[in-house]
């Protein structure tokens, strides 16, 4: 059975801001998501404040942390303005200018990072820490699912790879301008390079992504929403593909259930997004 996670979130915010014209713009990625919950269909989690509306009918409980990183686009670039955890209804910041935040992890830490290098959060006890002694200016961030390693992407577009508890990096040649990065289930690396063409780093070398559109206006890319061994989420033209290490590709259909579920993510995320909109300008 096919099941859905809170990467969600990530294919909702890609959906939401692909349609948007005004300039500048305010965006939101939700980019992880944490929970207590055992099935992710009851309930999943996320990425920071303020009771939810009774009238929300989401998936989101006390138990449920979701990370929302802001940002302001002029043009192509983009004006960080932090990262915020929503919990038991309230939003707060916890990271000045924070740029990435990590994918969706079983346990309570969550990675991300600003200009000054990588911090951990810790859903259990609210607290952010410095990670390692990195101090690249981080705009991409994935967690491997077996170790505690990290994948970077710097904003000068090289990924490494981060080891011994954030204190070493060894850059990853074969990904080359690099504009975002993804782990799948089983750790595979793929990237987003030149011109929305998604690629997998394979032992040869990267590989592009075969059987999807040449030229898509937008593309986003992440650990895949629903349980598979192998593969990635690669969303272009407002059509999600699984994205595989050999270099495959198809198209992905939801089910009725998925559809029910993603429903009901749109409308939480609404109620979290209208709360920052109402906070006070910084």
């Amino acid at each position: 059975m096919r099941v859905l996670l809170v990467c969600l979130a990530g294919l909702l915010v890609c959906l939401q801001t692909a349609d948007s014209h005004s300039l500048p713009q305010k965006d939101y990625d939700t980019d992880s998501s944490k929970h207590d919950i055992t099935d992710p269909l009851n309930d999943t989690s996320g990425n920071n404040s303020t009771s939810v509306p009774e009238n929300s009918s989401g998936n989101l409980d006390s138990n449920t942390t979701t990370f929302i990183l802001r940002y302001i686009t002029t043009g192509d670039k983009k004006e960080y303005k932090g990262i915020y955890a929503h919990k038991n209804g309230k939003v707060k910041k916890i990271l000045k200018d924070g740029m990435a935040i990590s994918d969706w992890s079983p346990n309570s830490r969550t990675y991300m990072s600003n200009k000054d290098g990588i911090f951990v959060y810790d859903t259990e006890t609210e607290k952010l820490e410095k990670y390692g002694n990195l101090s690249d200016s981080i705009i991409g961030i994935a967690k491997e699912n077996r170790t505690n390693d990290l994948y970077i992407l710097t904003e000068d577009h090289v990924v490494y790879k981060v080891t011994e508890e954030g204190t070493k990096k060894i850059k990853v040649n074969e990904a080359e301008h690099a504009e975002k990065i993804a782990l799948d289930w089983g750790d595979n690396l793929y990237y987003i390079g030149a011109n929305n063409q998604p690629y997998v780093v394979a032992s040869g070398g990267a590989k592009k992504i075969e059987g999807l559109p040449s030229n898509p206006t937008s593309a986003f890319i992440s650990k895949p929403p629903i349980t598979i061994e192998h593969g990635a989420w690669f969303m272009c033209e407002k059509q999600p593909y699984i994205i595989y290490p050999n270099a495959t590709s198809e198209p992905y259909v939801f089910n009725d259930q998925e559809k029910l579920e993603y429903e009901k993510r749109i409308r939480d995320l609404d109620v979290i997004f209208s709360q920052l909109d109402n906070q006070p300008a910084e």
